[in-house]
């Protein structure tokens, strides 16, 4: 007979991500698993939380503010009872071999690439209960099933992976607005006062927030930025920038006017 406390347990899920737009896909996938989902937004709420209650699994972005998600890894280690050991896998937009070894060497079980799809997180689990952790799952193992689109945003996968669901939709579409609204007013300003650092990092978070909805155009542009941070002209730069604001009223009128 299980132990309710711990079915109980084994049904929650912590989710430690700083960007909206992710947050809301990462609930929306768990929760049609079943899981009853908390989400955090930095490093050091993770271990706070995982301090207060147990959890079944913790999904963590590897990129945060003020504690990135191998620190995090690391302590909730560190403080961990022993024969206590809850799952913990990465969450990155990219699927380099060392990005793995990283989330090994700070105690995670794998890595999930964004953005974050059903399929490719029940196999990750199913892995875990077999005694298969450590690898890492790609886009390319578990490919979206649209072709490449011309529009702003790719509409028909977007249903196609949580269903035709307006209101979801329409909750979507108004955490991209805000969140990469905002992230683009910093980017920006840190574009202006030559912020190469930070540049970087808001545009990595513009290029998740775009993935996550496929606007590929959009998030292609974040990436170049990100990419190219540290060597990118100021002239250049300024235009791309530009291009990203441009690309960013494009995707929002469309699924503005795809909604209605």
């Amino acid at each position: 007979m299980k132990c309710p406390d711990r079915e109980a347990r084994n049904q929650r899920v912590l989710v430690a991500e700083d960007e909206l737009v992710a947050q809301r896909v990462a609930r929306r996938c768990l929760e049609g698993l079943g899981y009853s989902v908390f989400v955090v937004d930095d490093g050091a709420a993770a271990v706070h939380a995982c301090a207060q209650q147990e959890f079944g699994f913790i999904l963590m972005d590897l990129q945060m503010a003020h504690m990135d998600g191998l620190q995090a890894a690391q302590e909730i280690r560190r403080q961990e009872r022993p024969g206590e050991r809850v799952p913990i896998f990465g969450l990155s937009a990219t699927a380099a071999r060392d990005e793995l070894a990283n989330c090994t060497a700070a105690g995670m079980n794998g890595l999930l690439i964004k953005p974050l799809q059903r399929a490719r997180l029940h196999q990750a689990l199913e892995e875990l209960r077999q005694g298969r952790p450590g690898r890492v799952l790609t886009a390319a193992e578990l490919p979206d099933s649209a072709a490449p689109v011309k529009e702003p945003v790719d509409l028909v996968t977007l249903r196609a992976k949580f269903g035709d669901d307006p209101v979801f939709m329409h909750r979507l579409h108004r955490a991209f607005q805000t969140s990469a609204g905002q992230l683009l007013h910093e980017l920006g300003r840190a574009a202006e006062t030559g912020e190469r650092t930070l540049l970087r990092a808001l545009a990595h978070k513009i290029k998740g927030a775009g993935t996550n909805i496929h606007a590929h155009r959009f998030a292609t542009l974040a990436a170049r930025i990100e990419s190219e941070s540290s060597s990118m002209p100021p002239a250049d730069l300024s235009r791309t920038v530009d291009a990203l604001r441009r690309a960013f009223d494009e995707v929002t009128a469309y699924i503005s006017s795809e909604l209605r």
